[in-house]
């Protein structure tokens, strides 16, 4: 097998459920985004080291991180997946715009792959300290949104369905969103050429 995703999760008390939310929502396209990032390095991602893993998560915690199954600072292996887990104030996430926590997740990440002990996590871990470009930024950005029109054609929603999906999950994510802390920037007339 090969390790073909990679993950990040943000866990916290039942009390911040909504931040949990917000972190889920603004973050969670990611794992998405990094596939296209694994597949010029998919040989390095395969090896009897692995055998049966598939996929790569790193496990935020802002609680205890023995509720999600790892210690603090520790990589673990379970079932089909590596797992590195850090327990740490996920408040800090609310300040700054969802693209700028996602380029200091990832350089964070990768250093902690270079103390797995396994290659291929090692691997993930360039792919992850790698600098993102400005084609890059801009690619990610709208996996970074929540709801995605795009998210939902590929599961095949389309005309009523899928405008009734949108309206949905955009007031599902609304309240999720109010946890956001940082300036939008305001939208304003497109600059006129």
């Amino acid at each position: 097998m090969t390790i073909a995703t990679v993950r990040m999760y943000f866990w916290t008390s039942p009390q911040r459920q909504r931040l949990q939310q917000y972190l889920g929502f603004t973050q969670g396209g990611f794992e998405e985004w990094f596939k296209r990032r694994l597949k010029p390095i998919r040989e390095q991602l395969r090896g009897p080291e692995v055998k049966g893993v598939g996929i790569v998560n790193f496990m935020f915690c802002d609680g205890s991180p023995s509720m999600m199954g790892g210690r603090h600072g520790e990589w673990t292996k379970a079932l089909s997946t590596l797992q590195f887990t850090w327990n740490c104030d996920l408040e800090a996430l609310r300040d700054q715009p969802p693209l700028e926590n996602v380029e200091r997740l990832m350089r964070f990440a990768g250093s902690w792959c270079a103390q797995a002990p396994w290659p291929q996590v090692h691997a993930v871990g360039e792919a992850l300290a790698a600098p993102l470009s400005e084609a890059d930024r801009a690619s990610l950005l709208p996996f970074l949104t929540w709801p995605r029109e795009d998210w939902f054609r590929k599961r095949l929603y389309s005309g009523e369905q899928l405008e009734l999906a949108m309206a949905n999950a955009r007031r599902d994510v609304a309240p999720a969103l109010r946890e956001a802390r940082y300036l939008k920037p305001k939208r304003g007339p497109a600059p006129s050429q």
